[in-house]
């Protein structure tokens, strides 16, 4: 899963128009898919992630690999996602359309 959300911050960070959505943001996402779970932080225009610590977050998704991957890469909305019990999703949903909004647009891009 790290492999796959490096990915996906690398493609995001490659855009101004996303970073631009991001300037007064700040929010923690805690996700967790099978034995992993991971903090993605978005503070300003700074995309980080690290090892999940049972900080409080905003948002929290919870999800296999394959769905993970599939809303990662931009390929799902986050919210369609949720409605078909792909994941499972908490958090205020103006972030949970912020960070549908992340994924979505920044799924074109090349991540190298």
């Amino acid at each position: 899963m790290r492999n796959v959300l490096t990915s996906s911050i690398k493609r995001m960070r490659k855009t101004e128009n996303l970073l631009r959505l991001l300037d007064e943001t700040t929010l923690d996402v805690c996700l967790v898919c099978e034995e992993e779970s991971w903090l993605l932080s978005l503070n300003g225009d700074t995309i980080s992630i690290a090892p999940y610590e049972d900080e409080k977050s905003e948002v929290t998704i919870t999800g296999e690999q394959e769905a993970m991957h599939s809303l990662f890469m931009g390929d799902d909305f986050l919210l369609s996602m949720k409605k078909r019990g792909d994941l499972a999703v908490s958090g205020r949903l103006k972030h949970i359309l912020l960070l549908e909004s992340l994924w979505y647009l920044s799924r074109g891009l090349k991540s190298s």
